[in-house]
């Protein structure tokens, strides 16, 4: 376990902050705030998760699936609905035993150019996520991120990339019995572009759209930076992307959720500066009033140094308009890891995404985009966090936590195992310092394949490393209950 102080101010921004085979109908959850993927509260009797998409299209090592796992003690069923852009919606009902999860290979159930998913799983007890696989030259790609209980009206998308060969996908998918009808706009370096075939878009029931962002003629070609608005006019539903791009600073497919909400600040666990990374933030501003944006870098030291000092940049975003920090151009930033909060003094009005690429030995690229873990309206964050399942292979620094307290908490690791939670040896009661991060490693056997839980007795964030091709991709944990 390596330890990492993020200065005193990390906690200071943080707790300064004032507190502001039949097709169904889905049984929809009602969350009182629209925010990251987490997981509800226990007595809920039936949870319904929602995730943005796979590719389906039958190639050779390309496809995805979902992890449905069961947190309770109790065997349950899971309704898995699955919806494309070429083919009727269908189910499956998968059983998952207690304190267990089950994968279910979604491109083996529908074909689709992506295939989005809707899991309800009865009694409530559990979580979802979505993995996407795709051909590298040095073994399969993945890519994964949380699926969400949350549907919504309105999504955004800070990063984007249409240039050369590169290809975004916008995935629209609509899990309800109604129609779904949206507004789509880009926001370039010329300005926003709404094109006329995407307003008023129908999305229909149980279905998928996928727009191209770059298509010649109705899209955003050739952008170093593209962000996206997705409005609803009538229906809320679930927005993701998929980015693909191979060229001399990304490689890789990364398919991730839009963010449902604009927030006055954004964190990001995980990040590093170096010869072979790259990594850019992006800054959307989809409001009429320009914003000035404050991103500040905690540097990774080691537990017995002195940390180094917070690296600060100050940006002005536009309206409508998008901005981007790349962390490599930054002089004052220490090669190495690093946490990043991005923050505004000017009210809830900007959405902050990660492009991070890691390049391998063997010189593979692989990019995670993800946007951050915005600060919610209450103040409130969770002391828990839940992976639906660990790494198949030994990962060191599988885990970066944050701690957002400004005093020292303890943080354990536990997996499921037949009858309930089990402690994993050695990463039981570990010192998470004020403001402070650490990595931990996921080497132990309970661990692989297993559902794992993180525990603090303070608030806390949590980011994952994942094995992708032979290097490494990024993805969030989901989320305890907000609580404190």
């Amino acid at each position: 376990m390596l330890v990492i102080t993020l200065s005193s101010l990390l906690g200071l921004v943080w707790l300064g902050q004032q507190p502001r085979d039949d097709l169904g109908v889905a049984s929809f959850n009602v969350a009182p705030e629209v925010w990251v993927p987490y997981v509800p509260s226990d007595d809920i009797l039936e949870s319904t998760w929602f995730c943005p998409g796979v590719p389906a299209t039958g190639e050779t090592d390309v496809g995805g699936a979902v992890i449905v796992t069961n947190t309770s003690d109790q065997p349950t069923s899971a309704r898995v609905t699955f919806l494309s852009d070429t083919a009727a919606a269908r189910t499956k009902i998968v059983d998952v035993p207690a304190f267990d999860r089950v994968q279910v290979d979604v491109d083996a159930e529908q074909q689709g150019t992506f295939v989005a998913t809707s899991v309800e799983i009865l009694g409530g007890g559990g979580l979802v996520e979505q993995r996407a696989f795709y051909p590298a030259s040095a073994g399969l790609g993945q890519s994964v991120t949380p699926c969400s209980i949350n549907l919504s009206s309105e999504w955004y998308l800070a990063e984007g990339y249409t240039v050369d060969l590169a290809e975004q996908m916008l995935l629209l998918s609509n899990p309800s019995a109604d129609q779904v009808v949206v507004d789509v706009s880009f926001h370039t370096a010329s300005g926003t572009i709404e094109p006329s075939v995407y307003n008023g878009l129908p999305v229909q029931p149980y279905s998928v759209r996928v727009i191209d962002v770059g298509v010649e003629g109705g899209g955003a070609r050739g952008e170093a930076s593209v962000g996206v608005s997705v409005r609803a006019v009538r229906g809320a539903l679930m927005v993701g992307r998929s980015m693909t791009a191979d060229d001399d600073r990304r490689g890789g497919t990364s398919i991730s959720m839009a963010a449902p909400l604009l927030a006055d600040r954004w964190w990001f666990a995980d990040g590093v500066k170096g010869p072979q990374a790259s990594e850019r933030f992006s800054v959307l501003n989809p409001t009429n009033e320009a914003v000035t944006v404050r991103a500040t870098f905690f540097p990774a030291g080691e537990a017995e140094d002195v940390a180094a000092e917070a690296v600060t940049s100050v940006i002005e975003v536009a309206s409508y308009d998008v901005a981007v920090i790349d962390a490599g151009a930054l002089a004052e930033l220490s090669e190495g890891d690093h946490s990043a909060v991005f923050s505004t003094l000017d009210g809830r009005s900007i959405v902050v995404d990660r492009a991070l690429t890691r390049v391998s030995p063997s010189g593979v690229k692989v990019t995670s985009i993800a946007a951050g873990v915005p600060e919610r309206r209450d103040g409130l964050a969770p002391t828990s966090w839940l992976v639906a399942a660990g790494p198949s292979v030994e990962v060191e620094t599988g885990l970066v936590i944050i701690n957002l307290d400004n005093v020292d908490r303890e943080v354990s690791l536990s997996t499921y195992g037949s009858n309930g939670l089990v402690a994993v040896e050695g990463s039981t009661k570990m010192m998470l310092p004020a403001a402070s991060r650490i990595v931990v490693d996921l080497t132990e056997t309970e661990v692989l394949g297993r559902p794992i839980a993180v525990e603090s007795t303070g608030r806390l964030l949590v980011e994952r490393r994942v094995p992708s091709a032979d290097a490494f991709s990024s993805a969030w944990a989901i989320a305890g209950m907000p609580c404190c």
